[in-house]
């Protein structure tokens, strides 16, 4: 039996489906590519696949994990092949290896999300100007659905802005949030209460679509998951 942990993509379409019908969608091909995965015992076995880290819906994402094990004579690259031939073009795996970390040493999660301007009368400099000023503030207040109901946590102290730049028409947040068994922030907690914040604080300021993806998986000390 041999453990491994694929690296695959999530783009353009295949954003829009939920961690549910991905692991559907995971196991239908498994099945039609003919690559022998291990089943769990007991009175219920099922294809075993892990996702140490579940992306949100409406999320792209080049660096999401699932580790499965082939229980047969198949090469990871045998089967990364295969499997890539019957899955989408929008869900194709990158990579085979070995794991190499555990599950709980996950602690961040790297994204860039892209505030595009509504229209012309909006320009990214004044969407920048209210990004500095919103973030200025002491905290940032929001409601956290938690398993026991939601929290009230300053999501200002928990996302770390490691770059705020501005395109064509658009201003891109570079976000590290904290991301794991034990702690996990989606960075939509921090662009939604910015745009909550927008109408009243700077309501010539006016954003249209927003482009969110996940850039990297890292452990505590800041080296990407493996």
């Amino acid at each position: 039996m041999v453990p491994v942990r694929a690296t695959f993509e999530k783009r353009r379409r295949a954003k829009y489906i939920s961690h549910l019908d991905l692991m559907r969608c995971m196991q239908r091909a498994f099945r039609r590519a003919g690559v022998p995965i291990w089943f769990t015992e007991g009175f219920n076995p099922h294809a075993y696949l892990m996702f140490p880290l579940a992306l949100s819906l409406g999320y792209e994402s080049g660096c999401e994990c699932m580790d499965f094990r082939i229980d047969g004579d198949m090469s990871m690259e045998e089967a990364m092949t295969r499997l890539n031939s019957v899955l989408p073009p929008d869900l194709q795996i990158l990579a085979v290896a070995a794991p190499v970390r555990k599950h709980t040493d996950i602690a961040f999660a790297d994204y860039a999300v892209r505030l595009d301007c509504a229209d012309a009368a909006t320009s990214a400099e004044a969407l920048r100007a209210a990004w500095e000023q919103f973030h200025a503030q002491p905290e940032i207040l929001v409601e956290k659905k938690t398993k026991r109901g939601t929290a009230q946590v300053d999501v200002k102290a928990q996302a770390q802005v490691t770059d705020v730049q501005t395109a064509e028409q658009a201003l891109v947040l570079k976000l590290r949030m904290p991301a794991g068994t034990s702690v996990n922030v989606n960075p939509g907690l921090l662009t939604d209460a910015f745009l909550a914040w927008l109408p009243e604080h700077a309501p010539a300021v006016r954003t249209g679509m927003i482009h969110a993806e996940r850039l990297a998986i890292l452990c505590e000390d800041g080296t990407p998951f493996a």
